[in-house]
């Protein structure tokens, strides 16, 4: 999912096409960016790569990299979405301030990048080389109206690299991608279960899955996927004939079970 030296290939004049969208739908949008990242094993660390960007992010990515560790690493990091009212204030990533900034940009660009307020931040399909993010830098804060758009433009990020490796007749990476969603597609059915229950939106289905997954010491895709499993009591459905299958062991389907017992006992109290 590299891009080239400057040249304009399918993916990036794709993904430039949702970056368009992107700033037509989020207001105060001054930069948006769809990168690579690969954080490190422990918060301070980790790294972007931008595979297409305009604005302010053409030049926030790549220093909201290394001990700066900004909000794309850590939506990489959680694989969650992160909205933020003050990007140079905010306790999550402390040493990213607009102090620190201006020493690495030049100053060309400083008066655009002082003018990010809010960034919101979403995670894309991800493969073992990393997590794709999608970010807009804005000019006020952003919340969850932000990230409910940038979540429906992330499906189309992820559409879009899809379409380039069939193009590119990059069968390997292609099929890759085509397990993500499929992976993906599960986690959205267990969410989708989990907000019928407690009667919840995503955002809070989201949180429950993640904490379990922390709690249970379990992937979140494989915790997902028991969950499914054992809700349906039946096989979940699997990425595509010949792909690589996530498949749910004891601690997952222990970690579902647990999970799924709280939460009906809790919805019933």
């Amino acid at each position: 999912m590299e891009p080239g030296d400057g040249a304009e290939t399918p993916l990036t004049v794709l993904l430039d096409g949702v970056l368009a969208g992107v700033r037509r739908d989020v207001p105060g949008e001054v930069g948006t960016a769809i990168s690579i990242a690969h954080p490190a094993p422990k918060r301070g660390g980790g790294r972007l790569h931008v595979l297409a960007a305009t604005g302010v992010g053409e030049v926030l990515p790549p220093i909201t990299t290394g001990h700066l560790w900004g909000p794309s690493l850590l939506v990489a990091a959680g694989e969650e979405p992160i909205a933020t009212a003050d990007l140079w204030g905010d306790p999550r990533w402390p040493h990213l301030t607009l102090e620190a900034v201006r020493e690495q940009v030049p100053d060309r660009h400083f008066d655009a990048v002082s003018k990010v307020r809010g960034v919101g931040a979403v995670p894309g399909v991800w493969d073992g080389g990393g997590v794709v993010v999608l970010s807009a830098y804005l000019d006020r804060a952003a919340d969850r109206r932000t990230l409910a758009v940038l979540a429906r433009h992330e499906r189309l990020v992820a559409s879009a690299i899809t379409i380039a490796h069939v193009a590119d007749r990059n069968a390997d990476d292609a099929e890759l991608m085509l397990d993500a969603l499929a992976s993906r597609a599960v986690i959205e059915q267990a969410k989708g279960a989990i907000m019928t229950l407690r009667r919840c939106d995503a955002d809070e289905a989201w949180a429950v899955l993640r904490r379990a997954s922390q709690e249970f010491n379990v992937k979140l895709r494989e915790l997902a996927l028991a969950l499914v499993e054992h809700i349906g009591q039946a096989p979940a459905e699997q990425p595509v004939a010949g792909g690589r299958q996530v498949r749910a062991g004891a601690d997952g389907r222990r970690a579902a079970e647990m999970v799924w017992r709280a939460l009906t006992e809790a919805a019933a109290g």
